[in-house]
């Protein structure tokens, strides 16, 4: 953590990496042309906005509301910044991101493994576990696909850097290049950790969840995954408080798993991108100068 308890997060987008503190967002990105860019909007999280969406539980829904909402606006403001700001073509990964198809893909996800096994009658522990198994193995499907593209690719190395530069600072407040290439491109509190929980605790509940009509069914499936989602981040949190318990190794296996296909090992150019968006990100939420000797090196954004 930094000296102010600051946490921080992130993820890869489009030329760069995304960093995000209580107070808002850190974009460093590299464009087409070569130029290093950093871009930061001040924003406060809804799980810091009140006591309601702070609340344990709820502060999971909150998690996952925050996520999806600044990552879509992150991936579609840095294909900007990475075309510089030109005309181009939309990338596979923004039309992916858009809210249309994220919204189409997660009713995949929810839906989908219903609808099949609804075709065959097993008893309700046996239909929610094999829709649980179904859930996760579309969605490791979806990635494995999507990570065969060239963007994907070049995303999952900016997110190795990501997850390095953020243990780095965690560890030892230390954003120094040689530092940071010490620190392994898995971390325990990585979104793709988060996503395998809600799979994980939803293969371990849904055969509780009572046979009904498919109109019901969609509702309580829909239910199930905001409830999942705060279990699930209650428990990223004890994980990464307990990260040598025994518990919080079990749940966190899933994630770290998923991260050897969702992260690849990044090259010297993207890991000096991930510490921009990281410096900038701290520059701005601590109100510190200490990074200025990195943040000089690349051209601020001021509007998205």
């Amino acid at each position: 953590m930094s000296d102010l308890d600051i946490s921080y997060g992130g993820q890869a987008v489009i030329g760069g990496v995304l960093i995000q503190s209580p107070t808002g967002w850190s974009l460093g990105i590299r464009d087409r042309s070569n130029n290093l860019q950093r871009y930061y909007q001040a924003r406060i999280p809804l799980i810091k906005r009140t006591k309601f969406w702070g609340a344990p539980l709820i502060r999971g829904l909150a998690a996952l509301i925050d996520s999806l909402y600044v990552g879509v606006k992150a991936i579609t403001l840095s294909e900007k910044i990475y075309s510089e700001f030109e005309e181009h073509e939309e990338s596979l990964l923004s039309k992916i991101f858009s809210y249309t198809a994220l919204i189409g893909i997660l009713v995949l996800m929810i839906a989908g493994p219903r609808v099949l096994v609804e075709q065959i009658e097993y008893s309700q522990v046996s239909t929610g576990l094999l829709e649980g198994v179904l859930r996760g193995i579309i969605v490791i499907v979806y990635i494995y696909l999507i990570g065969k593209t060239k963007d994907a690719q070049e995303l999952f190395e900016y997110h190795g850097a990501e997850h390095m530069t953020i243990a780095a600072y965690e560890d030892i407040q230390s954003l120094d290049f040689n530092d940071v290439k010490k620190y392994p491109k898995e971390h325990i509190r990585c979104g793709t950790s988060f996503l395998f929980l809600i799979v994980f605790v939803s293969l371990l509940t849904l055969p509780f969840i009572p046979n009904l009509n498919l109109f019901l069914t969609a509702i309580t499936r829909i239910l199930h995954v905001g409830l999942v989602a705060m279990i699930s981040y209650e428990i990223l949190k004890f994980n990464f408080k307990n990260s040598s318990s025994l518990i919080a190794k079990f749940f966190a296996s899933p994630g770290i798993w998923t991260q050897k296909i969702t992260t690849k090992v990044p090259s010297n150019e993207q890991i000096e991108v991930a510490i921009l968006a990281m410096a900038n990100c701290i520059a701005n939420s601590e109100q510190t100068n200490k990074f200025d000797t990195i943040l000089r090196n690349a051209k601020e954004i001021n509007h998205g």
